[in-house]
């Protein structure tokens, strides 16, 4: 893939001595690091980064500009006339740019290792649910909890279920039984003393 800036492959043009018509374009692999790594290679290769002849420290340019980005430093940012060396000549802005400052974190530190920490040096949650309640302000809230049973806990809710129902069940059977048996016995003798023999 080629990059939009060209930075990791180039076109190459050679017009024949014979014919001015033949005209060849070969697509060739940038290389860096004093030509140690070639782009068609490996796209991490970078170098050092020069504006007009001068150093930027810090900063690196590469065959991919977000792997040169991750393996720079923001070692230029923390100095004043660093940054008034790379801003352009015909910058005609009214923002003041500042350096940033060296409490925070190194200058030597990789902007890889900011993304590797999302660009937070530390989180402060400060959850305010008044303001959350004002700005929507809701007529009721509901919430449901969807869940699923494990295998253990559905087993061992049957094996409970099934111990209670025994349970249960020898307690309330013979009682079950005798009531039955003495409403069998009661009717059985009210038909015999309600059944006359004639003679």
């Amino acid at each position: 893939m080629i990059s939009s800036t060209l930075s990791n492959w180039y076109i190459d043009h050679y017009i024949g001595e014979e014919y001015l018509w033949k005209l060849t374009l070969t697509l060739l692999p940038r290389s860096y690091a004093n030509s140690t790594c070639v782009c068609g290679s490996s796209s991490a290769c970078s170098s050092p980064a020069f504006i007009e002849g001068w150093f930027v420290p810090g900063f690196r340019v590469g065959c991919n500009p977000i792997e040169s980005l991750l393996q720079s430093t923001l070692e230029c940012l923390y100095d004043v006339t660093c940054i008034d060396k790379i801003k352009p000549n015909n910058f005609t802005s009214d923002v003041t740019f500042r350096a940033l400052n060296l409490t925070r974190s190194s200058s030597s530190v990789l902007v890889q290792s900011l993304v590797d920490i999302v660009m937070v040096e530390q989180w402060n949650v400060n959850v305010l649910y008044e303001y959350y309640y004002r700005a929507c302000a809701p007529l009721y809230c509901t919430y449901s909890l969807s869940k699923r049973f494990g295998k253990f806990y559905v087993f061992t809710t049957i094996i409970g279920l099934s111990g209670g129902l025994t349970v249960i069940l020898k307690l309330t059977v013979p009682l079950a039984v005798k009531f039955a048996r003495y409403i069998v016995m009661y009717r059985r003798r009210r038909v015999r003393s309600t059944v006359t023999v004639i003679a």
